[in-house]
C-alpha cells in the first residue's frame, strides 16, 4: 500500500502519519493551523462542555428521563425512638401473647406514636390489645378496621383525606392515638378511654358494653 502524501505550499510534499515532519507540520505550520482552526475551536469547546456538565448517572434518571429523581439527605431521617422503651414494649407484647413476629414493629409504632402524641405507652398498647389483639387486618361488624379499630363511619373521611392506609399498622396506630389523645384531652383519662370505644357504638347494647370495655383495658394496662 502506497503511503498517504500530504502536500503544503510551504511544508512542500510530505508522508501522513506519526513522523517527525509531519507532526512538525501540524504543530506549527500556519498554512495548516488556519485551515484547522474552526475544527479545533469546535474541539475546546465540546471538551469544555464534557467538562463541565459530566454525565448523569443512573439513579439521577430512575424513572423518567424528563422528571429527575433526587436522593432526599440523610439529615432528614427521622430520630429513633429510645431502644430501651421498645424493648419495654416488646415484652409488655409478648406478656399479652402478641404474636413475635409482629411484636417489634409493633413496639416500635406504639412508642414512637404515644411519645408523638404525649400518650403513655402502656395505655396506647392496652386499647391496641383490647380492640385488636394486634390484628392489623381486624374488622368489626360495626364498621371499624385496623389494629386500633378505626371507626369509619366516623373517621373514614379524615383518613382518606390525610392518605392514611388504616390496614399499615404504623399509619392506624399513629392515628388511633391522635384520636385517643383528643378524648382524652377532652374528657380526662378513663372518659377518654370509655369516649374511644364509645365512637363506635350506635345501638344500646354497644352502650351498655362501653364500661366493660374500660374495665378490660384498664386490667392490661395495670397488670404488672
Amino acid at each position: 500500500m502506497q503511503p498517504k502524501i500530504t502536500f503544503c505550499s510551504r511544508c512542500r510534499g510530505m508522508r501522513s502519519g506519526w513522523n517527525k515532519r509531519y507532526i512538525l507540520h501540524c504543530l506549527f505550520c500556519k498554512h495548516w493551523l488556519r485551515k484547522s482552526s474552526r475544527f479545533c475551536g469546535l474541539i475546546v469547546i465540546a471538551a469544555a462542555l464534557l467538562m463541565a456538565f459530566p454525565a448523569p448517572s443512573a439513579t439521577v434518571f430512575l424513572n423518567n428521563p424528563e422528571q429527575p429523581v433526587y436522593k432526599v439527605s440523610s439529615q432528614k431521617r427521622v430520630k429513633q425512638v429510645d431502644p430501651a422503651a421498645v424493648a419495654a414494649m416488646d415484652a409488655f407484647l409478648k406478656q399479652h401473647a402478641i404474636k413475635e413476629g409482629d411484636r417489634a414493629r409493633l413496639a416500635e409504632s406504639i412508642v414512637t406514636s404515644a411519645t408523638k402524641h404525649n400518650l403513655n405507652p402502656r395505655l396506647l398498647a392496652s386499647v391496641m390489645i383490647v380492640e385488636s389483639s394486634g390484628n392489623q387486618f381486624a374488622i368489626s361488624g360495626k364498621d371499624a378496621i385496623g389494629i386500633m379499630q378505626i371507626h369509619l363511619p366516623t373517621w373514614g373521611r379524615t383518613a382518606d383525606r390525610e392518605g392514611i392506609n388504616l390496614f399499615k399498622i404504623e399509619d392506624n396506630i399513629d392515628f388511633g392515638a391522635r384520636i385517643l389523645k383528643n378524648y382524652i384531652r377532652q374528657f380526662g383519662l378513663w372518659e377518654g378511654v370509655k369516649r374511644y370505644n364509645g365512637c363506635a357504638a350506635e345501638d344500646p347494647a354497644s352502650e351498655q358494653s362501653v364500661p366493660e370495655y374500660v374495665a378490660k383495658v384498664q386490667r392490661v394496662y395495670e397488670l404488672p
